[in-house]
């Protein structure tokens, strides 16, 4: 049995978030770490600042560099991307172009329109990139994004027409990833992710906040969790592939993490690293992307190197 390829996930808007300097901090993933595989996002309020001006300038400087050392890129295009606050509409649209808190997007009949034309824009103008090698189309699209964001929701149909119009704008057909958290058994955003891309994808975290002082590990409630085994049995049977796009390897607390400091964090520790690997690589996935190679520089920065350390082991090996 091969290995899966390992990478990391990167969000330049959480390296500044965390005070580093987000360029820097992608060079060292890159050169001092040497991670070949990277999952990145397009921010759609950056990439389009006006409805007829479109800025692929810091996505085409992280691009050329990848490409320059022979590695690969997962690109999310869509609403929904990495990190808070999840939805990402540019200003433009904010006067009467967004749907109301809780609402599906496709409600929306201006914001949807301009989505399908920038996704065809995107797509077809990063498409020569042969770093590039699949697009995931919106980030969790069958969750809502609960707490502090607007929790807009995306119907399978309106996920459909994204998909359609990256497919038809990409000339070397990649394939198309959609990815889900499962919670527990009775998730199903992981089958609806299944029926319509060509790579189904989880996003694994073992410690998740529970309420005060506790914590719920979903991989632990037996035959009442979510199997991700069952999943990538299921989807190689279907001819896809089945990959984990985010593996828990920063905190999950109740406070933001730059009020954490160095303080001892219950939601992770590099043991709970190592044991959040075993588990993904048990159901066999082709690719596991780690999320929280930021945290691992804003840790380091702060005098604890023992993240990176940790993570410069998995790399090398």
């Amino acid at each position: 049995m091969s290995l899966p390829l390992l990478g990391v996930n990167f969000s330049h808007r959480q390296a500044l978030w965390l005070g580093l300097d987000p360029d820097e901090a992608f060079r060292d993933l890159l050169d001092r770490l040497r991670a070949r595989h990277f999952r990145l996002s397009l921010y759609w309020d950056e990439i389009q600042p006006e409805p007829t001006r479109y800025d692929f300038s810091r996505v085409h400087r992280q691009l050329d560099l990848i490409e320059a050392r022979g590695g690969s890129v997962v690109l999310t295009v869509g609403l929904k991307a990495q990190r808070h606050p999840e939805f990402y509409p540019p200003r433009w649209l904010q006067n009467g172009g967004l749907p109301a808190p809780g609402q599906e997007i496709g409600t929306a009949q201006r914001l949807l329109a301009h989505l399908l034309l920038m996704l065809e824009r995107a797509v077809a103008l990063l498409a020569d990139y042969h770093s590039i090698v699949a697009w995931q189309v919106e980030n969790e699209p069958f969750l809502p994004a609960a707490g502090r964001t607007p929790g807009w929701r995306i119907a399978p149909r309106t996920l459909e027409r994204e998909i359609e119009a990256v497919r038809g704008s990409d000339p070397r057909h990649r394939p198309i990833v959609i990815n889900h958290s499962s919670l527990t058994v009775w998730s199903a955003g992981w089958l609806r992710a299944l029926l319509r891309g060509d790579v189904l994808a989880q996003d694994v975290y073992t410690r998740r906040p529970a309420g005060p002082l506790r914590y719920i590990n979903p991989y632990r409630l037996g035959p009442l969790g979510p199997s991700l085994l069952t999943q990538s049995v299921l989807a190689h049977r279907a001819g896809r592939q089945f990959w984990i796009t985010e593996l828990q390897a920063e905190p999950w607390e109740r406070v933001p993490l730059p009020e954490l400091g160095l303080a001892n964090t219950w939601s992770i520790s590099p043991r709970r690293i190592a044991a959040n690997l075993r588990l993904a690589v048990a159901a066999h996935p082709e690719r596991i992307y780690l999320w929280g190679a930021e945290w691992w520089l804003y840790r380091r920065m702060l005098g604890d190197g023992s993240y990176w350390e940790l993570a410069r082991d998995l790399f090398a090996g």
